[in-house]
């Protein structure tokens, strides 16, 4: 499997996460002394879960860049390309609707993915009422931090 977990070195990123590693409790707005986030720290935002939660269903099925598009399956299966592990799960959303509920809140997190130069935002559920988490199939675009790709190509512009 080709994720790879960010350590504040490559060079596409670390300027994005001021050379922080994925899992850094600054990078990801996380407060030890939180019992949620002590969960995600403790239980999730570790190599071995990440490589679990990307082997699922949910993230297998993501489509990055669009429908047409390769699913993030095809990049995590690959033996030529990483999906880099940028930030690990991060920023607690409130779902509508279960603020209340007998079993507990629903959240909604994401994590940062990279991959040729382009941010991915990869969503999961806080589920309260079985506190699991899980990926779904929904994945957004972020920023573009580099026009060179993971094997160092640059893209070329048009001549006028």
């Amino acid at each position: 499997m080709s994720v790879t977990f960010h350590d504040g070195t490559n060079l596409l990123y670390r300027n994005y996460t001021s050379h922080r590693g994925w899992n850094n409790t600054a990078l990801l707005g996380l407060n030890p002394g939180r019992s949620y986030d002590r969960l995600l720290i403790d239980d999730y935002n570790n190599e071995a879960k990440m490589k679990e939660l990307f082997a699922r269903p949910g993230a297998q099925n993501c489509y990055p860049g669009g429908p047409g598009a390769s699913k993030l399956g095809d990049y995590v299966n690959s033996d030529s390309r990483d999906v880099i592990v940028i930030k690990g799960l991060h920023q607690w959303v409130e779902k509508p609707g279960t603020a209340g509920r007998r079993g507990g809140s629903n959240y909604q997190l994401h994590i940062t993915f990279g991959l040729d130069g382009q941010l991915w935002h990869l969503y999961a559920t806080y589920f309260g009422d079985s506190q699991k988490i899980t990926f779904s199939s929904q994945c957004s675009v972020g920023e573009k931090v580099s026009h060179t790709d993971h094997e160092g190509f640059s893209k070329q512009g048009r001549k006028k």
